[in-house]
């Protein structure tokens, strides 16, 4: 593995701690029984607004976080980080009320960055966000995805778990640890 690092480690969740993505989750529980709201979250996503339609979704899901599977070669290596004093935060595209719950299951992060009605906080807006939080290079970042690109320019500590196809060749020699 990589060096070990004190710097706060931000993680995303939707394929990276969790081996699932909650907008597809929320999208098939809630929208399959609230066939009703499908108009109104296809306008939202055409008129960019991804992040109202996550969280409407997110007020009407009901789930069980103990439910999801768990990417557990990471979880137990965020395990020993928490225990060793490392802050944690849970940083994700995903709505902060889902978030929230995964975050209060999990039991390991300190604080929780994630989208709400007005913002989807993916890519180069997440990065901006830990930026404004941490400074530039003052915090490490956890993803799987093409999306995580811009967050990964900015980060002191390179961690990719679960990539997606190809992400590996984009990152190059870059990742300071790779959960595959």
């Amino acid at each position: 593995m990589g060096e070990i690092s004190d710097i706060p480690l931000a993680v995303d969740m939707d394929g990276t701690l969790i081996l699932s993505d909650m907008s597809y989750i929320s999208i098939k529980r809630v929208l399959l029984r609230k066939p009703w709201m499908i108009f109104s979250v296809i306008t939202k996503e055409v008129t960019n607004k991804r992040a109202q339609w996550k969280r409407d979704l997110a007020k009407k899901l009901v789930f069980d976080p103990a439910e999801l599977e768990y990417h557990t070669a990471f979880l137990d290596w965020l395990t020993g980080e928490h225990a060793r004093g490392r802050t944690l935060i849970l940083a994700t595209a995903s709505d902060r009320i889902v978030a929230e719950q995964v975050a209060a299951h999990v039991g390991l992060f300190s604080d929780v960055m994630a989208s709400d009605a007005q913002h989807n906080l993916r890519g180069k807006k997440k990065a901006e966000a830990l930026i404004a939080r941490y400074g530039d290079m003052k915090f490490g970042y956890a993803g799987n995805s093409h999306h995580d690109l811009p967050v990964w320019e900015h980060s002191g500590q390179i961690i990719v778990v679960n990539p997606e196809n190809n992400l590996l060749d984009k990152v190059n020699n870059r990742a300071d640890i790779v959960f595959e």
